[in-house]
């Protein structure tokens, strides 16, 4: 029985070394694949220190025409009224720290939840309408969608949303500066109505 153990045993050696030896022929001597690997090199470095003031978050009508066709539909929105904290305008050579606050940041996108872009209904309309599709095509729908942005942004102007902001991030900035500076802080904002508000009014 032990002699038996100590064949089997001797044999499997046997298959592991012949195994082993093939294995070392067939992958010394086939040629190696080869990658090349270029520096890694970081086209564009970008930090921004934000104070975010305002976040948004609404549900938008929509009623268009374009191409003579009208849609009806809702859209969901996200975004965020900020500033840049880089581009603050200090003059700490006095008893008052004073600080301009700089123009605002306005994104708006449309929202990543569930549902955010709904098409009610779209028709074609004026002449020939009966033979034309009620279809929108995503440059359509994208070119519709690019006139909603820019309505949703004059709206955030005129209905005060960003005059509210900058005067909560000229609150909420004087707190921050007189923690860094020790000293009264006094924060300036030369346009309280938005820094595009002649562009957007």
């Amino acid at each position: 029985m032990i002699k038996k153990a100590k064949h089997i045993l001797i044999a499997v050696v046997v298959i592991a070394v012949v195994a082993a030896g093939l294995y070392l022929y067939f992958s010394l001597s086939l040629p190696k694949k080869t990658i090349d690997v270029d520096k890694g090199k970081v086209s564009r470095i970008e930090t921004m220190a934000r104070l975010c003031t305002v976040d948004i978050y609404s549900e938008v009508p929509v009623l268009d025409t374009i191409n003579d066709k009208v849609m009806f539909a809702i859209q969901k929105q996200k975004g965020s009224v900020s500033f840049d904290l880089e581009k603050l305008q200090v003059n700490a050579s006095g008893d008052t720290v004073i600080i301009t606050l700089p123009p605002e940041i306005v994104e708006l996108y449309e929202s990543t939840d569930k549902n955010s872009w709904e098409v009610i209904d779209t028709k074609a309309i004026g002449r020939m309408a009966m033979f034309r599709s009620d279809k929108f095509t995503i440059e359509e729908e994208n070119a519709v969608k690019t006139k909603i942005k820019e309505k949703s942004t004059k709206l955030l102007y005129r209905n005060g949303t960003i005059e509210r902001a900058r005067a909560e991030g000229a609150r909420n900035l004087q707190s921050l500066m007189e923690m860094v500076y020790d000293k009264p802080v006094r924060v300036t904002d030369p346009t309280p109505n938005g820094a595009r508000y002649a562009e957007y009014r």
